[in-house]
Formats: structure tokens, C-alpha cells, sequence
């Protein structure tokens, strides 16, 4: 007898652990900072935060408009990114990579933001419902950014800052909080 069919939902969610856990398991990073590697896991990790986030419709300008995540500040990517997110889709919308400038962020779902970014505070203020801003600098938490990446024991960690979350009205999933380093 053949298994039970799951629900796409949850295929989708279960898969997208599976892809947090595979990452979080990558070999610890070369020493030295803005490796390859280091930049081929944040975007793995910014391609999965597009499935553990709740994105409402209202998220977007058209109903036909792409899921946007945008690169503000100098490309550590190059076009890791780009490659990783051709073809795929977040709820039936193509997903596309911009590098903006400051005021270019409209349209933004995911903004990440360069450590090499200055004025924080004045940014993240701007940055209205449904952006989830991602950075890099030891600075961002307290200047207002969602998410943060860290390296823990040359391996790339992130912390979620759940207030932060809750004023741009991104509710984060119980598996991207159980991925993170504060864990909830």
C-alpha cells in the first residue's frame, strides 16, 4: 500500500527544514573573512528564508509581481545568488535578485543588507510592512534589522530579532526560529 499523500504545505515546510539542517551541517568555513563559502551559505540561507516566513499577498504591488530579494550595498555573491534562485518560485511567484540602492527598495521582499552599509538606523526605520531586512554588521539587531548573520566556530549562524520581526509584520515559522541561534 502506498503511503498517504502529504499536503504541498507541508512537503513544502518539511523540505525546507531538510534544506536549513543540510545547510547548518556544511563544513565549517576557511578562515579568513568573506570567503566563497561564506557567501554560497547566506545565499542558501536568504533562498530558504523565502519559505519560512509567512508572505501575505499584500506583500507585493501586483498580483503578478515577483518575490524580490534585493542585495543593497557591495555584491559578496557575485552570482551565487542569482543561480540559486533561477526557476524557483515562493507561493506560485517567480523569484528574482536586485542589487538597489538606498532608494531603490521598493518592491523589496527580502533586503540584505552589506555589512559595508553605514546609517542603519535611518534605513531600517524606512523600511516598511513586509520587508525582511537580513544583514551582516554587529550593529544591525540594535539598529532594527530582522535578521543577522553571525559566524559561530567558522560556521554561518543568524539570530532572529522577534521584535523587530513583529513591527514589519513578518511572522517567522517555528523552523526558522528553531534554526537560528536564539532558537525562539
Amino acid at each position: 500500500m502506498a503511503p498517504p499523500r502529504q499536503a504541498p504545505r507541508q512537503l513544502a515546510k518539511r523540505l525546507a527544514a531538510c534544506a536549513i539542517a543540510a545547510i547548518c551541517l556544511v563544513p565549517p568555513l576557511a578562515r579568513g573573512a568573506d570567503t566563497p563559502l561564506e557567501y554560497d551559505v547566506k545565499a542558501a540561507f536568504l533562498l530558504n528564508f523565502t519559505k519560512f516566513i509567512d508572505w501575505p499577498e499584500s506583500t507585493f504591488s501586483t498580483p503578478d509581481a515577483p518575490f524580490a530579494i534585493c542585495i543593497l550595498g557591495p555584491d559578496a555573491f557575485k552570482n551565487t545568488l542569482d543561480k540559486m534562485v533561477e526557476g524557483e518560485t515562493v507561493n506560485a511567484r517567480r523569484l528574482i535578485v536586485r542589487r538597489v540602492q538606498r532608494q531603490q527598495t521598493g518592491g523589496c521582499q527580502i533586503l540584505f543588507v552589506a555589512r559595508s552599509e553605514k546609517n542603519l538606523p535611518a534605513l531600517l526605520a524606512g523600511e516598511g510592512m513586509g520587508v525582511l531586512t537580513v544583514g551582516e554588521s554587529h550593529n544591525f539587531f540594535r539598529d532594527g534589522g530582522v535578521l543577522t548573520f553571525v559566524i559561530e566556530n567558522n560556521r554561518v549562524r543568524f539570530d532572529v530579532n522577534q521584535p523587530a520581526a513583529n513591527r514589519v509584520g513578518r511572522d517567522a515559522s517555528h523552523n526558522l526560529l528553531q534554526g537560528s541561534r536564539t532558537g525562539g
